[in-house]
Order: structure tokens, then C-alpha cells, then sequence
């Protein structure tokens, strides 16, 4: 899969991502991984109640502008909440919901 080697946020993401299939080419790439759950009916694996490692909660991705995938992302995006600066940039949309006790889930897993 070339989003593998194209997601410049990869290296961070699977710093936190807990999912268990290192075989999966959708690993650390969380907009692709969120679509292919998504599409399945399914939540992604840390947002099914995974912990969230506590030293994971400063990692900062890139800018949204730097993403190849933003406006692509922008169009799967249902969030509503205008203000919000994470749409189009799912891996910041999940470094903000997975263990926010206010805020627990994005809108794209709200099902």
C-alpha cells in the first residue's frame, strides 16, 4: 500500500496505536484505518476502549496543509462542530477524542 510510505504522520501514530495486527498496511495511517472500520460497521481499536498510554497524550502530528490525504479526508468527515481545527486531519481528530472524557469519540465513530 503506498499510503504507508506517504502518511507523514505514521511514525507518531504508531507510537500510540494500539492495534494488535502489525500485519495491517492501514496501521498508524488512522484516516485509512478509520474509513476501512467505518465502512465495516466497526470502531477502530482505540476507540473500542483501549487505554491510552499516558505518555502518548503530548505527540503532535504535522500541519493539516502538509497531509496528502486532507482533502480527501475532509469529504469522509462528518463532524459538525465548525470550530473544530482537526477536521481533514484524522490522526489529530484521534490524538483529541481517544481518552477525552468529555469528548470521548469522533464523529466518524459515533454509531
Amino acid at each position: 500500500m503506498a499510503a504507508a510510505a506517504d502518511c507523514p504522520n505514521r511514525a507518531v501514530n504508531l507510537q500510540m496505536c494500539p492495534c494488535p495486527n502489525e500485519a495491517c498496511e492501514r496501521r498508524g495511517i488512522c484516516c485509512l484505518c478509520l474509513q476501512n472500520h467505518v465502512a465495516r460497521g466497526q470502531k477502530s481499536f482505540c476507540l473500542r476502549g483501549a487505554e491510552r498510554p499516558a505518555g502518548t497524550r503530548s505527540l503532535k502530528g504535522i500541519a493539516p496543509a502538509k497531509c496528502d490525504r486532507y482533502q480527501a479526508n475532509l469529504g469522509f468527515c462528518p463532524c459538525d462542530y465548525e470550530p473544530c481545527t482537526n477536521r481533514g486531519t484524522c490522526c489529530d481528530c484521534v490524538r483529541n477524542h481517544w481518552g477525552n472524557a468529555t469528548y470521548p469519540m469522533p464523529a466518524c465513530q459515533r454509531a
